[in-house]
């Protein structure tokens, strides 16, 4: 190979380079949103396979719902996901949280949760998840992110 075409192979070697990056390595899968969320009062875990676990409280022996469900359908990056989230189980506690208009999730209800840039909007409860790798947050950080009391 001469030095005038090893020069000239070097471009096409850069953008294939680049044009693979984007196949698929950034994409959302129902890992993306793996790990173990919090806010003031709730926990919201979540398997590599989209299972979830979530539960939440009003403060010491006030139990509010236990609630699990399914993550399908991933779009987005991993940085800006969203998903559908299907109820399979609920146990409820202390309904004073729920209202007619904003009613508990039953069993088969479906929405959507997003995550972006290290939060976790849960549309079925309403709560807002932090990322645990926000432990460096200040607290104000934490209460803007809707992750505080």
């Amino acid at each position: 190979m001469t030095s005038s075409s090893r020069i000239a192979a070097l471009p096409a070697a850069a953008m294939t380079t680049f044009a693979l990056a984007g196949c698929g390595g950034d994409k959302a899968t129902p890992a993306t949103f793996t790990g173990t969320w919090q806010g003031h009062g709730r926990t919201l875990n979540i398997t590599r396979t989209g299972n979830a676990e979530e539960w939440i409280s009003l403060g010491l022996g006030r139990f509010v719902i236990a609630l699990r469900f399914h993550l399908s359908r991933p779009m987005g990056t991993r940085h800006d996901a969203l998903a559908t989230a299907t109820v399979t189980a609920v146990r409820l506690g202390n309904t004073s949280a729920f209202t007619a208009p904003h009613p508990p999730p039953r069993v088969g209800e479906s929405r959507r949760i997003r995550l972006q840039d290290g939060v976790i909007t849960e549309t079925l409860t309403g709560a807002h998840y932090c990322s645990p790798t926000a432990r460096h947050w200040t607290s104000a950080q934490w209460l803007d992110a809707g992750c505080g009391a």
